[in-house]
């Protein structure tokens, strides 16, 4: 009976002492988790407790003697009630460890973002990185990120906006921030995917060019449809002085062959009407380049002081006549003049072609929108320059190429 008592005493033991130790797993969790002292406190109590029940248990197996709280009965009862006390302290630390948040927690979180994050201290020391902005630096570098300041430098040096493009297509924005965490200064990095953004921004540029071109063109066939309607009247005029000259060479080819039936006189006369057409070969007003541009400043009241050579090539022709509608317009609202300079200069690249103004000087520096901008488009895409002076009197200076050879 003595052997028995004893096995079952050691028995008690041996749960008692994983209750206690399931009491100690409760207060570190506590402590881990919220940190609530009275949690804690009932913790340890329950804890010692259970101490003090060893104790007892221990004492009765060294000594035959007790009173009744050595009834197996009852010590097996006091166990499972702290059993149950246990377990409902650390299923209240899991119920509270899901519904609260952690360091782990948080590094979980920060993982699963498709957004690259980094964060780093003075000198390059990361603090953390999450799962996106290693894959990155591993494209970038062979890698994960050993030093914050290292890598940021990388991605920033030479580029703005920092935007980098991988061979597997994917692009990715950068954007550095600098905070404080405890008064420490703390940097912060974060890596954008704009692969669609960015795929979609080329085509759309490259739609642009193309539409800039067809634009061009278009400007240039539809400044020069005047010259082509007066071209076309002149072309019907020299048919008829060539049908005219075809008549009289048969009306004197008839006189020769029967002098008496052809009126000499009249014959004289067609030959000198004729003669002195051709005599004026003389080129046309209207035919001489930004012709049209320069009556429509007429028109205006706007003087046109023009001198040098302007270009002939069609779409040059377009962008100059582009250009003295612009500086009409700038010249007519913001300096209030009446006088519109062009100088245009011949080089061996092209022509360097010059437009002031009298007037009103500028009072600021000439900001580049609607008309300027769109002509420094189009002389750029022509592979030309343009720049402004602001002080101390405006002057608009483009650089032009001979010729434009483009493909359509």
């Amino acid at each position: 009976m003595n052997t028995f008592m004893s096995c079952v005493s050691g028995a008690m033991i041996l749960w008692s002492i994983l209750i206690c130790l399931a009491f100690f797993l409760s207060v570190i969790m506590h402590l881990s988790l919220d940190g609530k002292k009275i949690r804690i406190l009932i913790s340890l109590t329950e804890t010692v407790i259970v101490l003090v029940l060893i104790q007892i248990l221990m004492y009765r197996l060294l000594t035959s003697t007790g009173t009744l709280i050595y009834h197996p009965a009852i010590l097996a009862f006091i166990n499972l009630i702290m059993t149950g006390a246990v377990s409902a302290e650390i299923i209240n630390c899991i119920r509270i460890r899901n519904k609260s948040l952690t360091l782990m927690t948080v590094k979980e979180c920060m993982d699963e973002l498709p957004v690259g994050i980094c964060f780093y201290l003075n000198g390059g020391l990361t603090k953390l990185t999450n799962h996106k902005m290693d894959s990155i630096a591993c494209k970038l570098t062979g890698s994960s990120i050993m030093n914050g300041e290292t890598f940021c430098g990388m991605v920033f040096e030479g580029k703005n906006p920092p935007i980098m493009r991988f061979d597997d297509g994917t692009t990715y924005s950068f954007v550095h921030r600098q905070n404080s965490l405890d008064s420490i200064p703390i940097h912060e990095l974060l890596a954008f995917d704009i692969t669609e953004e960015y795929s979609l921004t080329e085509e759309l540029t490259e739609k642009q060019k193309k539409a800039g071109k067809i634009n061009a063109r278009l400007k240039a066939l539809h400044s020069t449809i005047q010259y082509i309607i007066m071209d076309r009247e002149t072309l019907q005029i020299k048919m008829q002085i060539h049908d005219s000259i075809g008549k009289i060479l048969l009306m004197t080819r008839h006189y020769l062959s029967d002098p008496g039936s052809t009126d000499i006189d009249k014959i004289m006369s067609l030959w000198r009407r004729n003669t002195a057409l051709l005599k004026d070969g003389k080129q046309e007003r209207w035919q001489t380049p930004c012709f049209f541009s320069l009556n429509h400043a007429d028109s205006l009241g706007i003087r046109i002081d023009l001198t040098g050579e302007l270009p002939e090539d069609e779409t040059l022709i377009s962008i100059v006549d582009s250009a003295i509608t612009v500086h009409v317009t700038n010249v007519l609202r913001h300096a209030e003049g009446d006088t519109a300079y062009i100088s245009s200069v011949k080089t061996d690249d092209g022509y360097e072609i010059r437009f002031t103004n009298n007037g009103l000087a500028p009072v600021s520096k000439i900001k580049e929108t609607g008309g300027l901008a769109n002509l420094r488009r189009r002389i750029e895409d022509t592979g030309g320059k343009m720049t402004i002076h602001s002080t101390p009197v405006f002057e608009l200076i483009l650089f032009l190429p001979e010729k434009i050879q483009e493909e359509y």
